[in-house]
């Protein structure tokens, strides 16, 4: 058996096993942070056990690393907001922080999102880790940090798009997913049936599958994408659309 098969395996008992935990101590329970790849292994399997009482959450909307809450309210969450100042001239990466808070020892699955800003940039992590994460790193890649917990209200963040319009034969997620990589359609077709398109947060594998306004399409090593529009068809008939990428 594979090493991915055995991890999805051991995920997949693991969410089963903190559901009827839930159930028997009647309060939430929770994972650590989830990816993409996790979140969609979770969806397929709850929707086979038929459970419905469970929600995924990262700490703000849209993020993209989550946590699945079972019977939970979003207030009740374990996640810390950790907020870095600097100076606006240093700019700090993503990778940079991530690398950093990892040298600590702490495993990926503690940290959720990491957004970096001009001067500041905030770091979800596991709550019963901020303390610890806080008293350890005041420097990122040499650069000078303070650091502090703060609540949501102070996430003052409001993501960026880039924007793009292309023609595609169909609504084909294929064609849209050819369009947004300029990958010919056989090496798409490897791509999705690799395990590195996700349609709503679920991968998808299906080469046919049709998608629809405001689809959240993620390629791994390429982005997340928003269909944010449909605009008819062109002369020769194919088909308008107006794709957003995150940034």
């Amino acid at each position: 058996m594979s090493k991915n098969i055995d991890e999805k395996d051991i995920l997949i008992s693991r969410i089963s096993d903190l559901y009827y935990l839930s159930m028997e101590r009647n309060k939430p329970e929770f994972t650590s942070f989830l990816n993409e790849s996790e979140i969609s292994i979770c969806i397929e399997a709850l929707k086979d056990f038929g459970i419905t009482d469970y929600c995924f959450f990262g700490g703000y909307e849209n993020s993209q690393r989550k946590v699945l809450g079972f019977f939970a309210k979003e207030e009740e969450y374990p996640i810390s907001i950790i907020e870095y100042k600097y100076r606006k001239q240093d700019k700090l990466t993503h990778r940079q922080f991530l690398g950093t808070i990892l040298s600590t020892g702490l495993n990926r699955n503690v940290i959720g999102d990491i957004v970096c800003m001009e001067g500041k940039s905030y770091v979800f992590v596991l709550e019963n880790q901020a303390e610890y994460i806080l008293s350890q790193i005041n420097r990122i890649a040499k650069v000078g940090v303070k650091s502090r917990i703060v609540t949501l209200d102070n996430f003052d963040y409001t993501p960026t798009f880039k924007y793009y319009d292309y023609t595609v034969a169909s609504l084909r997620l294929d064609a849209v997913v050819a369009a947004i990589t300029g990958l010919s359609r056989e090496k798409v077709r490897t791509l999705m049936l690799s395990g590195n398109v996700f349609k709503n947060y679920i991968e998808d594998t299906n080469i046919s599958d049709k998608v629809s306004q405001d689809d959240i399409i993620s390629i791994r090593k390429y982005g997340k994408f928003i269909l944010d529009d449909i605009n008819g068809l062109t002369k020769k008939g194919r088909q308008k659309i107006k794709i957003k990428q995150y940034i």
